[in-house]
């Protein structure tokens, strides 16, 4: 029987199988390794023992050749380019490695960048409590450290930015690329893509493939529409946090505010300890100083004091305040 390309359906379905399997592999390694070692060596390595399960599952059926659970149960095969042979050996290696260790690999470097940066000195200690030192983490972090220490204030605070537009961009990213999988029909998944394994499968083609085709379509031009809207506000949010540091530098150049009189009673703010100059008040009624919380804003769009969220744009500057 010749072979057809898979269809949508089958590829979240194998997808969604995949899924459900890993979980279990992942619950019932947690599980034993959460017996045998205790609670708390499980919540230092709970990660790397999801990963180790992620690798034994993909390394044992796509790796070796075979097809995964998933892909069994809808009766679909990989192919490469060509749609004439299996992927190769270092192809699947590929997929596996972006699939299974590039995600994780991510996450604990964005951890360790933004721990380090935001906290400094204060996080690095308490990181350091309980830390496996021979841990992938642990020299991530004695890297990301050194890293650090080359930087000044102003560069720590452009990193920190970085490293927040990096987590939402990567977040956009799967969105754009799940989009594009409902219009076109093609790569489930990033890591597919990456290394250009497709599906085919061994099953005539049905009537009402078409219609779920055209289906997905539609649901693809929705979903990049939602994308569309999405980045349209996050630009919207980043031109007011730089026009609230526009006005910072604009209130900064106006006779400091400093009281004559510094004793108990002057009125401090919670974020540098200091007597609060250019008094801003957020959406929930507390006070700061207008660089301490836009400062703030620009990482944690909250107030330090009851976590209330608000956006930046609705600071309130108290000109004439006393």
């Amino acid at each position: 029987m010749p072979l057809a390309p898979a269809t949508r359906a089958q590829l979240i379905r194998s997808s969604q199988k995949d899924d459900y399997y890993r979980s279990s592999l992942r619950n019932s390694a947690n599980d034993a390794f959460q017996t045998l070692a205790g609670a708390r060596r499980w919540l230092e390595w709970r990660k790397e023992i999801e990963l180790l399960s992620d690798l034994a599952y993909f390394g044992l059926t796509t790796f070796l050749g075979y097809q995964t659970l998933g892909e069994e149960y809808v009766n679909i095969v990989q192919v490469d380019p060509t749609k004439r042979q299996i992927p190769s050996p270092a192809r699947r290696g590929v997929f596996v490695l972006c699939h299974a260790f590039v995600p994780y690999l991510l996450d604990k470097l964005l951890v360790c960048l933004e721990n380090e940066l935001e906290g400094g000195q204060e996080s690095r200690r308490l990181q350091q409590v309980g830390s496996v030192p021979w841990s992938l983490e642990s020299w991530l972090r004695r890297w990301v450290q050194k890293a650090a220490a080359l930087c000044s204030e102003p560069q720590r605070r452009a990193c920190l930015n970085a490293v927040f537009v990096l987590q939402q961009s990567l977040t956009l990213l799967y969105r754009l690329h799940s989009a594009l999988f409902y219009v076109s029909g093609s790569f489930h998944h990033l890591s597919k893509r990456v290394a250009d394994i497709s599906y085919m499968r061994v099953v005539g083609l049905n009537s009402n493939d078409s219609t779920v085709g055209s289906s997905y379509r539609l649901l693809g031009v929705m979903s990049l529409l939602q994308l569309l809207i999405t980045v349209c506000l996050q630009l919207n949010n980043f031109r007011q946090r730089q026009r609230a540091r526009q006005e910072w530098s604009l209130h900064r150049k106006l006779s400091p505010q400093h009281r004559q009189s510094s004793g108990p009673r002057a009125a401090l703010c919670i974020l540098c300890l200091e007597e609060r100059r250019h008094s801003t008040s957020t959406p929930c009624g507390h006070l700061f100083c207008w660089e301490c919380i836009t400062e703030w804003c620009n990482t944690k769009a909250e107030c330090p004091l009851c976590r209330d969220k608000f956006q930046p744009h609705r600071l309130v500057y108290l000109r004439n305040y006393s």
